[in-house]
C-alpha cells in the first residue's frame, strides 16, 4: 500500500528550499547556455537545412525547365540530335540519377467518345537503368518534371538528382553547430566561475561573518577589495561592528556598575522576600486552621453527641432482633399449630417488625459510619512531609492492600507499572495521609468490579496502578474495567457525602478526604471514565525537586 504525503508537508519542505546566489548565477548562466545552444544545435541547422533543400529543388526543376526547352526546341526544328544535346545538360552533373524523356499520347476509342492518356518512355539516361515513371522526391533523391509541347510530341523531363550533398551539408553544419555549443558552453561556465567568485564569494563571506556577530563576536571584519557596491556593503559592514563593539564596551561598563549596586540591595531584598513568603504562608495557615478548629470545635462537640444515640440505636436494635427471633421460636408451629390468627397475623407481624428493625440497624451502622468519617475529616493532619521515593512508595501500598483487602477483592489481580526517572523520582507525602488515599481509590475500583462481575459470568475483572514521570511532576494512574461513572455522577464525585454505592455500603466522604489530602500534597486529582468500559482516577503530584517546600495550606 503506498501512502501519499500530505500537501502541508510537501508545502514545508519547498518553503525550507532556498536559493544561494551562486545558485542563482548558476542558473542564469545554465539558462541563457541552454538556450543558446539550443538555438545554435537545432534552430540553425534545421533553418538551413530546410533552405538548401529549397534551394536544392529549384536547381533540379530550374534544370529540367532547361532540359525540356531544348528537347521543345529541338523537336520544333525535327533536329534529333538537338535531343540529345538538351539531355547532354545535364549528364555530366555527379549528381543525377537518371534524366527520362516521357512521351505522352491520347487514344481514343472506336467510337471516338472516350481516351486514355498514357506515358512512355521515349529515351532515358543511364539507358539501361529501370525508371518508375511515378517517382517522387523522397530522403535521398529529389524528382523534378518539366512538360513540353511540340507539334511532333508532347510529353515531360522527368528529372532525379541525389540529396547526397544536401546531407553533407547538413552533417557538416551540425558538427560546426556542436563546436559552437561546446565553446560558448565553455565560455558560460568561465562566466559562472568569474561571477561566483566576484559575486557569490564575498556575500558569504559577509554572511558568515555576520552569524558569528550575531552570535556575540564583534571581532569580525570583511576584507573586500573590489570598489563595486558589494566592497561598500563590506566596509558599511566593518564600521557597524565596530560601532556595536564599542556600544558592548559601554553597556558593560555601565552594568558593572550597575551589578555593584544591585549587590548591596540584594541581600536586603531577599531577606525581605523570604519574610514576605514566610508571612503569607503562615497566614494561610492561620486562616485555614482557624476556619477548621472554629467548625471543628463545634462539629466535634456534635459528632461526639450523635455517636452515643446512634450507638444505643443500633445496639437496641440488634437486641429487639433477638428478642423478635426469640419470639417467632416461641410463637412456633409446633407449639401453636392449632391457633388459626396466631399463624396467620401474628408471626407475619412479628417478621414485618424484624425487617423494620433491621433495617433501622442498617442504616444506624451506615449514619455511624458516616459520623466517625466526619471525626476523620476533623482530625488534625500530619505536618512532616517525607521525601520518598514514589515507585517504591505506591510499590508498598499495593503489596499491603493486596494482604489486608475484604475476602471478596483477594481474586481481583493489581497489576503495577511503574515509571523511571533518572533524575528525579522523589516525592514529598505525608505517607498515612497518601496510604488513605491509595486504599480509597482501590476499594472503589473493586467494588466497580465486584458489581459488574456480578451481571456478568465472562467478565474478567482488572485493576492497573501506573506512575508516569512529567518533567515537573508524577502522575499515579489507578485504572479499572468496571462499570464505568455516568456524566452527571461525574460532576458531582468530589462533593461531601456524594456516593454511587448503597447507602448501607458507603459515606460519600472518601474522595471528598481524598482531594483533600492531594491539595494539601499541592497536587491535583481527576477522573477519566466512559460508562461500562473503564474508570482512571489521576492523582498529579509535583516531584520534590520541583518545590522548595511542603505544608498542609
Amino acid at each position: 500500500m503506498q501512502h501519499k504525503l500530505p500537501n502541508s508537508f510537501i508545502l514545508s519542505s519547498l518553503q525550507q528550499i532556498r536559493l544561494t546566489v551562486k545558485t542563482k548565477i548558476w542558473m542564469t548562466v545554465t539558462t541563457i547556455v541552454l538556450l543558446f545552444s539550443f538555438f545554435v544545435l537545432f534552430y540553425v541547422p534545421a533553418i538551413q537545412g530546410r533552405n538548401l533543400l529549397n534551394n536544392f529543388n529549384k536547381e533540379v526543376q530550374n534544370d529540367a525547365n532547361t532540359v525540356a526547352l531544348g528537347v521543345k526546341i529541338a523537336m520544333t526544328e525535327q533536329n534529333f540530335q538537338g535531343i540529345q544535346t538538351a539531355m547532354d545538360y545535364v549528364k555530366r552533373d555527379p549528381l543525377l540519377r537518371f534524366v527520362s524523356l516521357v512521351q505522352s499520347d491520347t487514344t481514343w476509342n472506336a467510337a471516338h467518345t472516350q481516351y486514355k492518356l498514357t506515358q512512355t518512355i521515349f529515351k532515358t539516361y543511364p539507358e539501361k537503368k529501370k525508371i518508375d515513371i511515378n517517382a517522387t522526391s523522397d530522403d535521398s533523391t529529389v524528382v523534378k518534371r518539366a512538360p513540353f509541347t511540340s507539334a511532333m510530341m508532347k510529353g515531360n523531363i522527368l528529372l532525379a538528382f541525389s540529396t547526397k550533398e544536401i546531407v553533407q551539408s547538413k552533417r557538416q553544419i551540425r558538427a560546426t553547430s556542436l563546436f559552437f555549443s561546446f565553446l560558448v558552453f565553455s565560455i558560460g561556465i568561465l562566466i559562472g566561475f568569474a561571477l561566483a567568485k566576484n559575486i557569490s564569494v564575498p556575500i558569504l563571506q559577509l554572511r558568515d561573518a555576520a552569524t558569528r556577530v550575531g552570535r556575540g563576536d564583534l571581532t569580525q571584519r570583511v576584507l573586500s577589495k573590489s570598489r563595486d557596491e558589494i566592497g561598500e556593503l563590506g566596509v558599511v559592514f566593518n564600521e557597524m561592528v565596530a560601532d556595536l563593539a564599542m556600544a558592548r564596551k559601554e553597556l558593560e561598563n555601565r552594568t558593572a556598575e550597575l551589578i555593584v549596586e544591585k549587590k548591596k540591595s540584594d541581600d536586603l531584598l531577599e531577606g525581605l522576600q523570604k519574610t514576605l513568603a514566610d508571612l503569607k504562608e503562615t497566614q494561610a495557615q492561620l486562616i485555614r486552621q482557624e476556619k477548621f478548629a472554629s467548625i471543628g470545635q463545634l462539629t466535634k462537640g456534635l459528632v461526639d453527641r450523635l455517636l452515643n444515640p446512634l450507638s444505643y440505636i443500633t445496639n437496641f436494635a440488634a437486641v429487639s432482633n433477638e428478642l423478635l427471633e426469640e419470639s417467632k421460636e416461641a410463637l412456633a408451629p409446633a407449639n401453636y399449630a392449632s391457633d388459626e390468627h396466631l399463624q396467620t397475623e401474628l408471626l407475619p407481624l412479628l417478621s414485618l417488625i424484624e425487617s423494620n428493625t433491621e433495617k433501622i440497624k442498617e442504616h444506624g451502622s451506615s449514619l455511624t459510619r458516616i459520623v466517625r468519617s466526619m471525626d476523620k475529616l476533623l482530625q488534625s493532619k500530619a505536618t512532616a512531609f517525607i521525601e520518598s521515593d514514589i515507585n517504591s512508595f505506591v510499590e508498598a501500598q499495593v503489596t499491603l492492600y493486596k494482604r489486608e483487602a475484604d475476602t471478596a477483592y483477594q481474586s481481583i489481580p493489581l497489576e503495577l507499572k511503574k515509571g523511571y526517572n533518572k533524575k528525579h523520582s522523589a516525592v514529598k507525602l505525608l505517607p498515612a495521609e497518601m496510604s488513605f488515599v491509595l486504599a480509597s481509590l482501590l476499594n472503589n475500583a473493586m467494588y466497580s468490579l465486584v458489581e459488574k462481575s456480578a451481571k456478568n459470568t465472562d467478565f474478567k475483572p482488572k485493576v492497573t496502578i501506573e506512575t508516569l514521570f512529567h518533567s515537573e511532576h508524577v502522575e499515579i494512574r489507578i485504572r479499572d474495567n468496571g462499570t464505568g461513572i455516568s456524566e452527571v455522577e461525574k460532576n458531582q464525585l468530589f462533593s461531601p457525602f456524594f456516593t454511587t454505592k448503597p447507602t448501607s455500603k458507603g459515606t460519600g466522604l472518601g474522595l471528598f478526604i481524598s482531594q483533600d489530602i492531594v491539595r494539601d500534597h499541592k497536587g491535583s486529582i481527576s477522573v477519566e471514565t466512559q460508562p461500562e468500559a473503564y474508570t482512571a482516577f489521576i492523582i498529579a503530584l509535583p516531584l520534590a525537586h520541583a518545590v522548595a517546600g511542603l505544608a498542609p495550606s
